[in-house]
């Protein structure tokens, strides 16, 4: 049974006020790094004022705006640029999903706890952390929250997980 109702998804971030947006998915994130207890120095949420900078510079970066001119967060992944490199896909059965957000290990090129990425989540929350934070708050991040964007700060890359899919790859 899937609980969210999927609110957030399509929504236009160009208005940060609009009443339209999901906050389920921001409320279990900020339960999860509470109930961790995770640092909140190495994992926040962005600061609104940066939101907008943020989302637009991903989606110019990774995404066919020319053809998709609106920012959406639903099935970002169909919508993807054609001249990006991708990696093959990694799966989960759902049963592995620790192993399958250890994988990140693999798929991004500065494995290190002191690099700082930013996370997009359905429903257009931003963060930004450092890798063990974040793959601690994904450990905990129910299925029922859809897709997860996981990027660069310098745009360089772009690692997807499509929950439709019950797969992540990684583009550049």
């Amino acid at each position: 049974m899937r609980l969210y109702n999927g609110n957030g998804v399509g929504h236009n971030m160009t208005n940060l006020k609009d009443k339209n947006i999901d906050y389920e998915i921001r409320d279990e994130i900020e339960k999860i790094i509470k109930e961790q207890k995770i640092d909140r120095e190495k994992f926040h949420e962005v600061s609104k004022f940066k939101y907008n900078g943020v989302i637009q510079k991903f989606y110019y970066s990774f995404f066919n705006y020319q053809k998709y001119p609106e920012i959406q967060f639903g099935y970002m992944w169909v919508r993807l640029r054609d001249s990006l490199n991708f990696t093959s896909p990694v799966y989960t059965s759902w049963d592995d999903w620790e192993e399958y957000i250890d994988y990140l290990d693999h798929l991004i090129p500065v494995n290190d706890s002191f690099t700082f990425y930013y996370l997009l989540v359905d429903g257009g929350w931003v963060y930004e952390g450092t890798l063990p934070e974040i793959k601690q708050v994904l450990y905990e991040y129910p299925d029922w929250m859809d897709d997860f964007y996981l990027f660069s700060k310098k745009y360089e890359w772009l690692i997807i997980h499509c929950e439709d899919g019950a797969s992540m790859i990684k583009v550049w």
